[in-house]
This record gives C-alpha cells, sequence and structure tokens, in this order.
C-alpha cells in the first residue's frame, strides 16, 4: 500500500506544531489516495511522543532512538532515514521547512537522487498524482509541480500554513523501533548545541516573543523590552505601528502584512489588539498583556492581562526574573 510520511521535529519541549500540520495534510492526501500516513520521530528518549502523533493521524510511527541523536546529528539522521525510505518507498515525504528539517530534506535529496519541492503551501490530488504548490516573488506567484523523477518524493512545508486538524485522542498506531544507521565514512560527530542569538532568530521559530506596541511611549523604552529578553532568551517583534515610527524594521512585525508566529509565551507589551496584529499570534500557547486601557481588545485573547504601565511593570518583572535565573 502507498505510503505518505512525515519527519516530526522534536525539541526539548516536545513534538513541534508543524509537525502536527504534516501529519493532517498527510492525513488528508492519503484518504484521497488510499494511503497509510506514517511519521519518522528521531532524538534520545523520544517515546514519550508517540501518543500524541497517533492522535494528529499517525497510523506507523518509526522510532529511531540513540543518544547521539540528542542534537541534530545530519549524518546520522540522513542515513538512517535514507535506508528506511529504500526499503519502505513511500510515496512521499513531508519535512517541515524549518532549519533542520530543510537541510535534511536537501542532503536526502542530494544523497539518494530523490526528487524535492521544497518551501510548499499546499498539496493537490490529481488522478494518483500528487500536486505540489510553492510560491515565488515573496507570494505573488504560485507554481504548481509534480515530481519527474522517481520515490520517494521529498517536500518541505512552509509552518503555520496548512493549519491544524482536530487531534483524535482515540486513535492508536503501530510503533515500530528501528536502529540508528551510522554511516561508512563518518566525518563529523556532533558534540553539542549553541544556542542562536533569540535576537537574530526567525520569529517563526522564536519559543518567546516579546512584542511592543505604540503604548510603549518611546523608542527609548524599548530597552526595558530588551533588559527582560537578554534575561528570559526572548525575541523581539512589534505592531505596524511601531514599524511606522521607525522604532524597529520590518523584520519585527508581526500580524497581517507581517510575520504569523506561534510562539510558547508570547508577552504583549502597550499594544491595544487590532485585529491586523492579532491575527498573526493568536495562536500562541500562552498569550500576556500589559495595557493601561483596561478595555484594550489584547485583553479579549489573552490568559493572562494586566491593567497597568507597561514601563513600570517592565523593570519589576526583569528585575524578579533575573533572580529566579540565578537562583536568589
Amino acid at each position: 500500500m502507498t505510503e505518505i510520511w512525515v519527519l516530526a521535529e522534536c525539541s526539548a519541549g516536545g513534538v513541534e506544531p508543524v509537525s502536527f500540520e504534516l501529519l493532517g495534510e498527510a492525513r488528508r492526501l492519503a484518504r484521497k489516495l488510499d494511503a497509510r500516513v506514517a511519521v519518522l520521530v528521531l532524538g534520545d528518549h523520544v517515546e514519550n511522543e508517540i501518543g500524541i502523533l497517533a492522535h494528529y493521524g499517525a497510523e506507523t510511527v518509526y522510532v529511531i532512538q540513540d543518544s547521539r541523536l540528542r542534537h541534530y546529528d545530519p549524518e546520522l539522521i540522513c542515513t538512517s532515514i535514507g535506508e528506511l525510505c529504500t526499503l519502505h518507498k513511500p510515496s512521499l515525504v513531508l519535512f517541515p521547512a524549518t532549519s533542520t528539517g530543510s537541510d535534511a530534506a536537501v542532503r536526502l535529496s542530494v544523497s539518494y537522487d530523490w526528487p524535492l519541492v521544497p518551501r510548499c503551501v499546499q498539496f493537490r490530488v490529481h488522478g494518483r498524482d500528487i500536486e505540489m504548490v510553492r510560491t515565488f516573488a515573496h507570494h505573488k506567484i504560485h507554481g504548481v509541480m509534480t515530481a519527474a523523477g522517481g520515490e520517494p518524493r521529498l517536500a518541505t512545508v512552509e509552518p503555520d500554513i496548512l493549519g491544524l486538524q482536530q487531534a483524535d485522542h482515540g486513535c492508536r498506531a503501530e510503533v515500530v523501533f528501528v536502529p540508528v544507521i551510522t554511516p561508512k565514512q563518518r566525518q563529523i560527530d556532533v558534540c553539542g548545541f549553541i544556542p542562536g542569538n533569540p535576537r537574530e532568530l526567525d520569529l517563526r521559530e522564536a519559543e518567546i516573543i516579546i512584542a511592543v506596541g505604540r503604548g510603549m511611549g518611546s523608542q527609548e523604552n524599548l530597552r526595558l523590552v530588551e533588559d527582560l529578553a537578554d534575561v528570559i532568551g526572548a525575541s523581539i517583534g512589534c505592531t505596524r505601528a511601531v514599524v511606522d515610527l521607525d522604532w524597529l524594521t520590518h523584520s519585527a512585525q508581526i500580524g497581517q502584512t507581517g510575520t504569523t508566529v506561534r510562539p510558547r509565551l508570547y508577552l504583549a507589551c502597550g499594544i491595544s489588539g487590532a485585529t491586523q496584529h492579532t491575527i498573526g499570534m493568536k495562536d500562541a500557547d500562552t498569550i500576556l498583556a500589559i495595557n493601561t486601557d483596561r478595555g484594550a481588545p489584547i485583553f479579549n485573547i489573552v490568559d493572562l492581562g494586566l491593567v497597568a504601565d507597561v514601563n513600570q511593570i517592565l523593570p519589576l518583572l526583569t528585575k524578579h526574573c533575573r533572580q529566579e535565573c540565578e537562583g536568589t
């Protein structure tokens, strides 16, 4: 039977949401093609993630577990996935278009001569074939592609595009444990992980975001946000109004004409909550807001709201977080 595979992206916090998006799309395609859905999960002690992957559509979970996979190791991961794909010959393998997912997909495509369509935003079933849609020219042009080569076909998928489907907590999956495969000529050993600077991180990949609005009062007051961001390892985002005032660049803008984000924590500072902004951050796991206006629309979507002057609260919050980090 035809199979559609998904590479699950895992971090210290568990399975990343983009994995569930890909599983939902794989399940939709599988229904039309009478195919099965399988997911690959690689890492160190990842057995606890099996259940939730089944809830989002995985019928088979291939688990490749090894202490050497605690951090992303391209040689071990690509050799293991490559051998498994060669054995089972899935029709399509979906990768998240993240730094690690894109790297693995490109390496596999080059090493095994498998066709790859990067940064897809949509998939269409045409007969027994799958058409892959990606964008060009800053999302102004859509291109529809089919793979000319053999199988498996590879595709990376933009996060936060396909959307999450409803989880079915009654679903179960077949679990297959697969040993990691070491390449014959191993050229690198991954010894550790150096986290990136949150200030330089793509906001779509940030786990903690402090977003600022015009309610901060002045560009000079942004230093209060920077102090807190340095302590808790947060990225800094903003509303369009802040960009228009030249306080921050467009790359920091979140919302309808900016970036769509889904962090674990979103702290909105001096943001009223206009729809043009909230459409880009409403799916954050936890939303906190500080604003002097108790009638601000942002309070309609928050998990915790504080009616106060953000410029008075931020120094206190920074001090408390620093003490917690230092264990004092």
